[in-house]
This record gives C-alpha cells, structure tokens and sequence, in this order.
C-alpha cells in the first residue's frame, strides 16, 4: 500500500510538471498534497479498522483526484480522459461521507444520493464530450482566470444546480446527523462531519459563483480555497484516528491507576477514559435495554456489567473492562482477605473466653478457697497446666512458633503427626525459605489436611513441596471422594492466601479420583 502512496504522487508529479504546460509550484504542491492527503490517510484507516470500507473510499477519492491530472498532460487522450474524470473525486467523496464510519450502504436514501452523484459525474463529462465540438487539448486541471462575459453549456448549469442540492442535502443531512447522536458518536463524528461540511460549503459557494457569472476575481480564491479545504479534511480525519490510539494507550495509565486500589467513583473513571458520560456499572442481572454490554469477567466469573454507548469501539471497551475486571476482583479478593482475618480474631476471642479464660477465673477462684483449705493447691496447679496447653494449642493455631524456630520441615511434619486423616510428607526444601513463603506453605497444607479430613473420606493424603529458581509449589493430594467446591470458603480462602503471594492455587478434584491442591508463588527475598 506505501507503494501505491508514493507511485501515483510520482505520476501525478510528472503529470503536472512534465505534461508540457506551464504550472506554478503552488498548483503542483497543491495538487499532490490533496491526493497523497487522502490516499496516505485512507491507508491509515484502512490499517486501523479493516472492518470498514471506509480507509479504501478514502484512498479512491485520492486516486480519483490523481486521475483528474491527466489533463494537464498536452495530448488528445489525456485531455479527454481528465475531463470524462474531472469530478469523480467529488461523487467518491459523497459516498464516503453518505457511508461514514462503515463505508457501506445500508438504506435507500444513501444508494439514491451514491448512485445520483456518480451519475452527475464520468456518464455526464463523457456526453458533454461526445455533443461538444473538439478545440484540441487544454490544460484543465490548473485553476485559472475564465472571462465573465464567457457563457455557461446548459448541460453545465444543470449539472452544477443538481450537484449544488446534493450538497446541500448531504450538508443537512451530516448536520442533522450529528445533532442527533449520543456524546460518544458526536466525538467520533466531529472531525468527519465538520470538515466534510466545509467541503461541501466551498464546492456549493464555487459553484454559485460560476453560475452567478462572477468576476475572476472572486471565482479563482474560491477554487483555490476549495483545495485548500480537501487537503485539510484527511487531517482531520487522520487527527480523529491519533486520538483513537492516544484512548487506548489510556487503557495502561487506567491500569496502573486501578492497581493502586479502586477509586471511591470507579464509574465517573471508566466513564472518563472511556469519554462516555451516560456509562452505568451494573452488578447482578441486567435489565433489558438498548444500549451496549460489555461484562466485567476474571477468572470465568461475571463480576458486574458496563451498560454504555453503542459507538463506542468495542475493542477499546473490552481492554478498559478487562483493566477495571482486575482491579474489582483483586479489591474482592482483599476484602475476603480482612473479613476472614476478622473472622479468625474473632474465633481468637471466643476460644480465649470459652477456654483458657475460664480456666484462668476457675484457677482464682480456687486460689482463693485454698487460702483456707490448703488441700485445693494441688487442684489449682493441675487447672494452671490445662490452661497453659490451651494457651499454646491456640497459639500454634495462630501462628506455629515450630516453623519460626525449627523450619518449614518439622513445622510440617508436626502437622503430617497430629492430621486426623493419615498423612505422608514426601519432600520438602532443605534450606530455609523467606517467612513469607514458609508460612503460604504452611497454611496452604494446615487448610488443605483439615478440608481432607473433613470432606474426602482418604485413605491418605501426600504432600510435597519443593522450590526451583525461586518458584515455590506445594502439592497436596489424596485418594478420597474428589469432588471438591473450588469455590468453598476453604479453597477460596486458600486462594486468595496464595493470590496475596502473587501466587496461583490450581483445584483438580474429579468425583471419585481424589482431590489435588498445588500452589505455586515465587520467593520473595528475605
């Protein structure tokens, strides 16, 4: 496509330079500029969104405006053929326009004004030819001074009014248009409508003034500004399509926002990058409605729904969603996180009030009696030690003061002795790993041996743990029932422990085939 750019600015350079009439340096740059405008942006769209027809109407209309310059070329066949041309650029630029952003005709209306426009144009300039007596070739393409006093064909002035109400219409219709859409199409269309509009606006206001037999004076700035208008319009449209990337280069600023935690207002900032206002976050079932849906998914698992603008680029709204998916499922997984420590606080203190604090008061008591009955000093001393084992029993619970001083190895085997379900420690690392990880590991087991002893009816559970370069897994599996919930607050506690890790807990527990837990996470430096 680079080649097609550069080969026909190349012809249409020679064509204007070398066709054998004099032409100004503003005309030639002119002239190119307008054709490798639409022809260079046109590729650009074409790379952007190959869904639309859209980059490929653009490129025709500059390879129709480069078409036009075989006029300017001193010869019978060249002049003809300029002239049989001489307008198509303008029937392709409606068809873009009339199309714009698919490139596809789809209603009545857009088939009469496409099929008007491209009738108005080549068809019309051939007849014209054919019935018009043959003065020799003629430069056609360069704008210059006509006399006033010069008169109109009528197959002119006919083709020009007709042309003049097309454009309107087209012009009311694009205005009318964009009025009606919502913020987001208004945004995509501006660049579109409004320098389209310009075109349309110089095209009618030369024409008039051709019909109206103004002086040259008037008519040649008109022409010239009509060109100027054509080479600024593919900027626009090309300034539409930087903006379109600099949105979605927003998606990683949106993620790195988001990983710091999610805002008080998560909507107003997805509504922000995504420059839809009218944007709604919907958690539980959607109800019915026109607008678009894009869901919030992590893990296989609908978090919440985006009811937003249909013309928004679907493309660019699932990266957001995917960004703000992480962000709620990560924010989820943080708050079963504090509710489950909440939770264990709370067992905490009702195992302090039921067990050992009970045992502390029955001891005081006691002591008190035995201030005078010295026989009760042997019942308090045996009560003291019941309540010193409660006290480090729950303190193991808490934290295993086993693995801080000895290690992760006989802090496990210490939990593969006392499991309720027969247990084998297969392997574990030789060295001392971080705190943290001894501790996921830890608990990944403690948590993994209770659920076995509770739910798998196993004759035996395996456990083993290793650590590679730095990656950490622990695989825990038994040959019980299987069939267990990798959504149940075990296993989803025990998730989110690993996930806290930067790590990933995999479940595979088929009815009859035993369960399998293995947790991997890197370690992390002392």
């Amino acid at each position: 496509m680079r080649v097609l750019w550069l080969g026909t600015g190349f012809l249409a350079l020679a064509a204007l330079v070398w066709g054998g009439y004099e032409v100004s340096v503003p005309a030639v740059v002119l002239n190119l500029a307008v054709g490798l405008a639409f022809i260079g942006t046109g590729i650009e769209a074409a790379d952007r969104r190959p869904d639309s027809l859209a980059g490929q109407l653009m490129i025709a209309v500059g390879l129709a405006w480069f078409v036009r310059l075989a006029g300017a070329i001193e010869n019978d066949v060249a002049f003809f053929v300029g002239v049989a041309t001489k307008t198509l650029y303008l029937a392709v630029l409606g068809h873009l326009l009339v199309t714009y952003p698919s490139g596809r005709i789809t209603s009545r209306w857009q088939l009469v004004v496409v099929s008007v426009a491209y009738a108005l144009t080549v068809p019309v300039n051939v007849g014209y030819l054919l019935v018009t007596p043959f003065e020799g070739p003629l430069n056609i393409v360069v704008i210059r001074e006509v006399p006033a006093s010069r008169g109109i064909p009528v197959v002119a002035v006919v083709v020009m009014v007709t042309g003049i109400v097309l454009l309107v219409a087209l012009l009311a219709r694009m205005i009318t248009r964009w009025l009606r859409s919502g913020s987001v199409a208004r945004r995509d269309l501006g660049p579109v409508v409004w320098g389209g509009a310009a075109i349309a606006l110089t095209v009618v206001v030369t024409y008039v003034a051709a019909l109206l037999g103004l002086p040259p004076a008037v008519q040649v700035p008109l022409q010239w500004s009509t060109e100027v208008v054509l080479v600024g319009w593919p900027m626009a449209l090309l300034y539409g399509l930087v903006r379109a990337r600099l949105d979605r280069s927003a998606v990683g600023e949106l993620a790195v926002s988001l990983g710091a935690g999610l805002p008080d207002d998560l909507r107003s900032v997805l509504a922000r990058t995504l420059h839809d206002p009218s944007l709604e976050i919907v958690h539980g079932e959607v109800p019915p409605t026109s607008r678009a849906i894009t869901y919030l998914e992590a893990g296989g698992t609908r978090l919440a729904a985006l009811v937003h603008d249909p013309a928004l680029d679907p493309v660019f709204v699932r990266a957001v969603a995917a960004s703000a998916a992480l962000a709620v499922q990560n924010e989820l997984r943080l708050q079963r996180i504090v509710e489950a420590a909440d939770e264990a606080r709370r067992q905490v203190e009702r195992d302090l009030h039921d067990g050992a604090q009970q045992r502390l008061v029955s001891v005081l008591l006691t002591l008190r009696l035995a201030e005078s009955s010295p026989a009760l000093l042997a019942s308090a001393r045996e009560e003291l030690a019941r309540a010193l084992d409660e006290l480090r029993e729950l303190a193991r619970g808490i934290y295993p003061v086993l693995l801080t001083d000895a290690g992760l190895g006989p802090a496990l085997q210490s939990l593969v002795e006392r499991s309720a379900v027969p247990a084998v420690l297969v392997g574990v690392p030789s060295a001392r790993l971080s705190p943290v990880a001894e501790r996921t590991c830890y608990f990944v087991v403690a948590e993994t041996l209770t659920n076995a002893a509770k739910h798998s009816s196993a004759r035996e559970v395996r456990i083993e743990v290793t650590c590679v370069d730095g990656l950490v897994v622990v695989d825990v599996s038994d040959n019980g029932v299987g069939g267990a919930d990798p959504d149940g607050s075990g296993l989803r506690g025990l998730d989110d422990r690993v996930a806290a890790v930067g790590g990933r807990l995999t479940v595979c527990s088929r009815v009859g085939d035993g369960t399998s837990v293995r947790a991997e996470f890197s370690d992390p430096p002392w």
